[in-house]
């Protein structure tokens, strides 16, 4: 099933996702290049607005994948490859 929030980006798969977090991992500027993102998909911005507003990232990802029923160390882990 697509993601909503990555629809623009093309991460409907592992490997969008992993494309997406190797552009992150490389860039300079992380907050930058998804504030990039965000202004392509409009869908990312509630998540930009919380991250900016002092939300732990890590715990923001913790509590989406709760809500999604999605073990957030598997995720990684098929993310990263590792």
């Amino acid at each position: 099933m697509p993601n909503p929030f990555f629809q623009s980006q093309n991460m409907n798969s592992m490997a969008g996702y992993r494309n997406a977090y190797n552009m992150l991992v490389s860039s300079k500027n992380p907050t930058e290049l998804m504030m990039k993102m965000a202004q392509n998909n409009p869908n990312l911005q509630p998540i930009l607005n919380m991250v900016q507003n002092s939300k732990n990232p890590q715990m923001l990802f913790n509590q989406l994948c709760q809500q999604r029923g999605i073990n957030p160390q598997e995720f990684i882990r098929q993310v990263t490859g590792q």
